[in-house]
């Protein structure tokens, strides 16, 4: 699962950390901005994938097909995967465009678990990429989380997304939550249940204006991975 992992890291990193807002107007308003969009994948998918690009990723035995390669398999599928989803998304008012969201989002996981050999099939789902999927855990609660609290709220109430300051206070709420999961013992547990009320009492004063829906989504999504983030840390809960 190596390689799966990268790539997933770079999936993230390239369709939220570093898809900008200039690169996400760009790409639903012409092909140049999908193009550079598509890029930004490629390049963050490389760096990542190096060292493993000259081996065979898909052996079917009558066709071998290396990593670089299937870069390019990717970058073809990931061009016509969000080629569609702003031409649905520009043609037709959805009810509820988090349902296309995510099923974009499964959609890329998907090809990407597809195409990334599997090596050391004895060793557990999560291998030896300890600090990688770690780092894939924090990209999720953070920027990932934040985009999908937005859809979320956008199909509820129709809200904008959020302001600067709403946007980064809690995407601080939650790396700070998650950083509690990695405190050895069972500390961790009583810290993590007071920093949730903190957050709880920080929306019942109205300190920063935020919804419950984005609180409970952020405090669960965190919980999730900072559990996951653990396991693959210590080795168990």
């Amino acid at each position: 699962m190596i390689i799966f992992w990268r790539l997933l890291l770079a999936h993230f990193l390239a369709d939220f950390t570093l898809q900008f807002d200039v690169i996400n107007r760009l790409k639903r308003k012409n092909i140049y901005g999908m193009l550079i969009h598509c890029a930004t994948h490629l390049i963050v998918s490389i760096i990542l994938t190096y060292r493993y690009l000259p081996d065979v990723w898909i052996d079917l035995g009558f066709l071998r097909i290396t990593g670089w390669w299937v870069m390019l398999i990717i970058i073809v599928f990931h061009f016509i995967v969000d080629e569609i989803r702003v031409y649905v998304l520009r043609h037709f008012a959805l009810a509820a465009p988090t349902i296309c969201v995510l099923s974009d989002q499964l959609f890329h996981v998907i090809v990407l678990f597809m195409v990334s050999p599997i090596y050391n099939l004895n060793k557990v789902f999560f291998g030896n990429e300890k600090w990688i999927i770690i780092i894939v855990t924090f990209v999720i609660i953070t920027h990932v989380t934040t985009v999908l609290i937005y859809f979320i709220e956008k199909d509820i109430a129709g809200v904008t997304f959020p302001k600067f300051d709403e946007k980064y206070f809690l995407i601080f709420e939650r790396m700070v939550l998650w950083g509690f999961f990695f405190v050895s013992g069972y500390w961790w547990i009583p810290f993590m249940l007071a920093w949730v009320f903190q957050i709880f009492y920080i929306k019942s004063k109205r300190i920063i204006d935020l919804s419950y829906a984005n609180v409970i989504i952020s405090v669960l999504v965190t919980a999730v991975f900072g559990l996951m983030a653990r396991f693959v840390y210590y080795g168990s809960l």
